[in-house]
Formats: structure tokens, C-alpha cells, sequence
């Protein structure tokens, strides 16, 4: 990799800056920038695409013979992937990547081979795209290293792209100086960092070979992944595909970390504390596994205190490997028909969590138990030969512990099993639980089970007292003859729902969850009851199945499958029901249904821009529906990336949201909606 000579890097940055102070217009403004970004990568084209907010366009100020605007509107290709989603992007085989578009991604009309693509962002806010791409004629690849060089002179684009916005280059040159430097600061960093790893290079060289074999297939398990998940409508389906791509997500991290790690300093940079979902984030971590799990008939809780804080900050790939590898061993060291308990619990007044796995395993000596925090070290001297490993990731585990500022501890006992647990603190910017308590004595909850279902039944009794249902509120019952005659809520494992609880739950119209003991067994059409995997995190369905409040129904009408994706994924820790319609006909035929049902969509993001009938024309026709059935009227969003002048259809919409999606402004939308009502 070419050294970057910061002082040189700053003249010739300061020679860019007075070239486009002496620019004649905005298209001479874009060739200097463009021809910036050639020079940094070794490119052989570049794009400065301007977002283009009212019109819904991303332009390139270039000559009229060229193309020079692109509608979002058509929802295609990674130029658009990349206007919705915000993120970066680099491949080395465009054309064979299934999201490419010739008329969007190869606009100047190139053999195209490779491209990078990064947002353009400032103050939260959506500028533009720069693009580098390369044909088949130039034999070298991009790298992370010209993807970070791209961001690096962002700040420095940004500043040109508000010049010609504001088509007066004079006024902006002490923006310019306070961008300038910030393009300085983040080249100097590069440079640092390449220095603290130049070092290392002579380990790094065979570590490399190994892991680019590792990670290769790990690409291409997420690749194929991607595409299966493409296919498939089928929910459940869809969220195990989801953890398997984490884990060939976490493959790459863990390589990356091999890398990284030679050196210590570029390992601490790379280990950086972030802001997660909690639960969601320990649910994903924890269900990679239930497949394996199931698959060794090993009853598996994953329990995560419902008291946790909504927003926690942490270390998250550290934490990842600890969980990951408490797990893999105890899965590994734990015979079939056996148990496996993950768990999460916050301790407030400290501030900490505590986390442990116990399992039923073979469990480990007394006075093996210090000895085997230490690297290549084993409890037994056929432990490797018996079960495999090599008792390298305890030793991890123990370290990455110790630098969160905990103690990797055991209890165990041999031929009984063990439990691994761990303290450390939490960085919180705000303590309020994800689940609110539920005060209702009028909820009765019958659970129909067989004595297998114990450990299962005993940890979904623990979610339900924990969020506010007294235990004298929660029964267990082998037959429906044993159902109290004041019973609300009945939980109903696989093997005790037949036809004839089927019939009585419909007959007493009670509230139902079934509790799914194989996976993918079931498929629930009748409507009203809940479904759950013993095998996975469950306690969003818990709650939403006992609350007394109904859940806010929110329905998104779109055929762009990755609005729909973004909605969602913002949406999906919000304790609210999602249904999704990818054309207008049936968004129309479900806002309908939902309000004949008395079960009413209470939020519907709309798209404007679908096949058969549009966004504006489903609302004309819904808002029609309302009034003739006098019913109260569903929130709707405009979520196709403008406002509308006709004043009637203007009238449809309560909100207009503008692409690309903004997760505070979803959020707001969202809570403004469902607090104030």
C-alpha cells in the first residue's frame, strides 16, 4: 500500500481547494472532485452523485450530453441500496452480484468490474453518493484501504457539494478550511494505522493465507444466504436464515480480529464501545444456536431480563465471543436430552450485568477447574480427543472478561454439569426497561402441558411474573378439564394442542399461544393465537400475548423490499404487530379486513410509486371505507421521498417522510403516534 505523505497530501489538497475557488461553474467543481477521487484510488471513473430532495433525484452535474440524473423512484440496482440504506459498499465482481443494474450502476457505460459506493452525510443528513468504479482493464482490486481513503476526503466533497448548491464558491471558503481539516485528521489516522500493522507483517503474511481461506467460504455462505432469504415469504423460515447469516456475519468479524490483533493498538481501535438494542442484541447472540440445539434434543432457555435497560452500551464484539464461546462449549460438552440455560440479568443498583450458561454436561474436577482459563489447557487429557478443541477459547473468554472489567468465574461438579458467569458494567444513557409492568389481576393463565415441558413452562412462568402476573394467576394443567372457569389466557405446548383445544379455545374465545417443540413443525392459520419456538427468544411474544393494552398494528405498503426492510428493522423493537403488503391492491384488502376484524391497523406507511393501483388512490379508497363505517382513522405516511402539491392528495396522508429513512425520524413518527393517542 502506497505511504501516505501527510505534508505533500495537504499542498495537494490546498491546490484542489484554489482550483475550486477558481471554478467556473458546478460542472468544472465536479471534474476536480471527480478527477480527486480517480487519483486517490487508482480508479479509472468516478461519480459525485447530489441527492436532489424535491425532485427525488440524485444528479451529477455533468455535460447534457452525458446522463446526468437518476429517479429513486425506480428502486433499482446498489446505487439505490446504497441511497436507502446509508451504507458503504465495495465488490470486486459487480456484475454478478444479483442487486446490479447496468442502467443505474455502469452509468458511463464501462466493461465494469469493481466499485466502491459511499453516502454522503452530514448532520444526519442525506447529500449525495460518491462513486469510484474500474473495468476489466485494470488488473488490481479494490481494497478496505481505498474504501477508507474515500472517507477520509468525504468531509472534503461535502464542502464542494454545498458550493455548488449554493453556487457562490467564494462564500463557503472558512467551511471549506474546518473540512479541509477534517479530511487532514482522518488521512493522518489511516497512516497511523497502517504503521501500527506494518510491524507485524512478517506474522501476518501466513495468518493472512489462512484466514482469506476462512473467509471465503464464510462469503459465500452469506451470499447464498442472501438469496435463500430472498426467496422466501415464510416468517420463521426467514428468522432462522437471519442467525445463520450472523453467524457467517461473525466468521468475518472473528477473522478480521485474527488480523487485527497481531496488533494491540489497531485491536483496541477496532474494539469500540457501542449503543445496542439489549435484548434483541443477546436474543441474536443466543439464537445462532437453537438449531444445533434442537437438533441434539437439548432443552434449550434463553432467558434475558425483562427489568434490562431498552438501550444498553458496550464492547459488543468482545461480548460476542465470550457468549459465543460460553455456549459452543457447553453445547459441546452437554449429551443429548439434557439442558442449556443462557441468561441475562440486570443487577440496578450496581449498574452491571450478570451473565451465565449452565448446562447438565459432563461438569469438570475441582482442581481442574483454574487451570482451564489458561490458554491450549484442557480439563481431562482426552478432553480434545473426545469432544475436539483446543482449549484456546476459555482463555479468551477469561482475558475479554478481565478487560470489561470482570471475572470469568465456574461452579461445577463432575457428571452434574457447569455454570460459567461473568459481572460487568453497563454504559447507560437512560435506564427504562423495554417492558412496562403489567397490573392486571383479571388475568388468569393456563398452562397445558405435559411433565417433559417442565424446564420450558418453569422459564415462560419466570417471564410472566417477572413482568407483573402474579403466580397465583399462572396454572399448569395437564387436560382442559382442569381449566379454572375465570381463565383468560391459555399457553398451550405442541403436544397438547389437537383438534379439541383448538375447538375450546375458538368456542371461549380465549387468548392463545402456542408453544412449538419441533421446529417448524406448525404453522398457526387460525386467527388470534401467537406462536413461539421453545428453542428461541420469546419474550416480545409473552408480553404482547398478556399485555392489556393492544399492541399498535402498523402496516407498510411498498414494492420496495428494502424500504420495507428498513421500516421494519427500525420498527421491530417497538412491541408493535407488523404486516407488510408489497403492492397497493392488497395493502387496500388488509386495511379493510383488519377493520371489519375489529383488530384495526393503527399506523400505515405507504408508498406512493407501486404497481397497479398507487399509494394516494389506496388511502382515497380506504378513507372512503372509514367514513362509511364510521371508524377512527389509521395514521398514514407517505414514504415515497417528496410531498404532493395536489392538495387533495395531500389531504389523504398525515405525514410525509422523506428518503432516504432516518431512523430518529421513524422513531419519532412512531412514538408521537402511539404515546400521545
Amino acid at each position: 500500500m502506497t505511504k501516505i505523505d501527510i505534508k505533500i497530501m495537504q499542498k495537494f489538497l490546498d491546490n484542489i481547494t484554489l482550483q475550486i475557488d477558481n471554478a467556473k461553474n458546478n460542472i468544472e467543481i465536479n471534474t476536480i472532485i471527480e478527477n480527486l477521487v480517480q487519483s486517490m484510488t487508482d480508479s479509472q471513473k468516478s461519480s459525485l452523485w447530489i441527492y436532489d430532495e424535491q425532485k427525488a433525484i440524485l444528479l451529477r452535474e455533468r455535460e447534457e450530453s452525458q446522463l446526468r440524473e437518476l429517479s429513486v423512484q425506480t428502486k433499482k440496482g446498489l446505487l439505490y441500496s446504497c441511497f436507502a440504506t446509508k451504507k458503504a459498499f465495495l465488490c470486486n465482481n459487480l456484475s454478478t452480484h444479483e442487486d446490479f443494474d447496468e442502467t443505474i450502476d455502469n452509468p458511463d457505460k464501462i466493461n465494469i468490474k469493481s466499485k466502491i459506493m459511499i453516502p454522503l452525510i452530514d448532520d444526519d443528513k442525506f447529500l449525495g453518493i460518491l462513486t469510484a468504479y474500474s473495468s476489466y482493464d485494470s488488473m488490481d482490486d479494490f481494497s478496505n484501504d481505498d474504501l477508507e481513503m474515500m472517507q477520509a476526503i468525504s468531509p472534503y466533497v461535502i464542502n464542494a457539494i454545498f458550493s455548488m448548491k449554493a453556487n457562490n464558491i467564494k462564500t463557503q471558503k472558512p467551511e471549506f478550511e474546518r473540512r479541509s481539516t477534517d479530511t487532514i485528521k482522518k488521512l493522518k489516522d489511516i497512516e497511523e494505522s497502517r504503521d501500527n500493522t506494518h510491524s507485524a507483517q512478517e506474522i501476518l503474511d501466513y495468518t493472512s493465507n489462512i484466514v482469506h481461506d476462512i473467509r471465503t467460504p464464510a462469503n459465500g455462505l452469506f451470499g447464498f444466504l442472501e438469496l435463500l432469504e430472498e426467496q422466501l415469504e415464510h416468517p420463521r423460515l426467514k428468522k432462522y436464515i437471519h442467525h445463520a447469516k450472523e453467524s457467517a456475519s461473525l466468521i468475518n468479524d472473528l477473522t478480521t480480529s485474527i488480523l487485527d490483533g497481531v496488533s494491540r493498538k489497531r485491536e483496541m481501535q477496532k474494539s469500540k464501545v457501542e449503543k445496542v438494542n439489549s435484548s434483541k442484541f443477546f436474543a441474536d447472540i443466543a439464537e445462532i444456536f437453537s438449531a444445533n440445539m434442537y437438533k441434539k434434543q437439548i432443552n434449550y432457555n434463553i432467558y434475558i431480563d425483562t427489568s434490562l435497560p431498552k438501550e444498553v452500551s458496550l464492547e459488543g464484539i468482545k461480548i460476542k465471543r465470550i457468549i459465543m464461546n460460553l455456549i459452543s462449549n457447553a453445547y459441546k460438552f452437554t449429551p443429548t436430552n439434557s439442558s442449556i440455560e443462557f441468561s441475562v440479568r440486570y443487577k440496578a443498583k450496581d449498574k452491571r450485568i450478570h451473565i451465565f450458561i449452565k448446562d447438565t454436561g459432563i461438569g469438570i474436577r475441582k482442581d481442574k477447574q483454574e487451570q482451564i482459563f489458561e490458554a491450549f489447557k484442557q480439563a481431562e487429557e482426552d478432553t480434545g480427543l473426545n469432544y475436539g478443541g483446543t482449549g484456546l477459547g476459555l482463555a479468551i473468554c477469561a482475558g475479554y472478561v478481565k478487560e470489561l472489567g470482570g471475572k470469568l468465574s465456574i461452579d461445577s461438579t463432575p457428571n452434574k454439569g457447569s455454570t460459567f458467569y461473568f459481572d460487568i458494567p453497563l454504559e447507560l444513557d437512560d435506564e427504562t426497561p423495554k417492558f412496562n409492568t403489567i397490573n392486571n389481576s383479571d388475568i388468569e393463565i393456563a398452562v397445558l402441558m405435559s411433565p417433559e415441558n417442565k424446564i420450558t413452562a418453569n422459564n415462560i412462568a419466570r417471564y410472566l411474573v417477572k413482568m407483573g402476573i402474579g403466580k397465583a394467576n399462572i396454572t399448569a394443567i395437564t387436560n382442559l378439564n382442569m381449566l379454572r372457569t375465570n381463565t383468560s389466557h391459555i399457553i398451550s405446548f405442541e403436544n397438547k394442542f389437537d383438534d379439541a383445544t383448538k375447538k375450546y379455545i375458538e368456542e371461549k374465545s380465549l387468548k392463545a399461544l402456542v408453544v412449538e417443540e419441533n421446529l417448524l413443525s406448525l404453522e398457526i392459520k387460525q386467527e388470534g393465537i401467537l406462536l413461539i419456538s421453545e428453542y428461541g427468544y420469546y419474550a416480545d411474544s409473552l408480553y404482547s400475548f398478556v399485555d392489556i393494552k393492544n399492541l399498535p398494528r402498523v402496516l407498510i405498503v411498498d414494492d420496495d423490499k428494502i424500504s420495507v426492510t428498513l421500516i421494519k428493522t427500525i420498527l421491530e423493537d417497538e412491541l408493535c404487530e407488523i404486516s407488510i403488503a408489497y403492492d397497493g391492491e392488497t395493502g387496500l384488502e388488509m386495511l379493510k379486513s383488519a377493520a371489519s376484524y375489529n383488530r384495526p391497523y393503527k399506523i400505515a406507511f405507504v408508498d406512493n410509486y407501486m404497481p397497479g393501483i398507487t399509494g394516494h388512490e389506496v388511502l382515497e379508497k380506504f378513507r372512503n371505507f372509514e367514513k362509511e363505517n364510521k371508524l377512527s382513522p389509521v395514521k398514514a405516511i407517505s414514504i415515497s421521498g417528496e410531498s404532493q402539491s395536489d392538495k387533495d392528495i395531500k389531504k389523504l396522508f398525515d405525514i410525509y417522510v422523506s428518503k432516504p429513512f432516518n431512523l430518529k425520524d421513524i422513531l419519532s413518527i412512531y412514538h408521537n403516534i402511539t404515546y400521545t393517542d
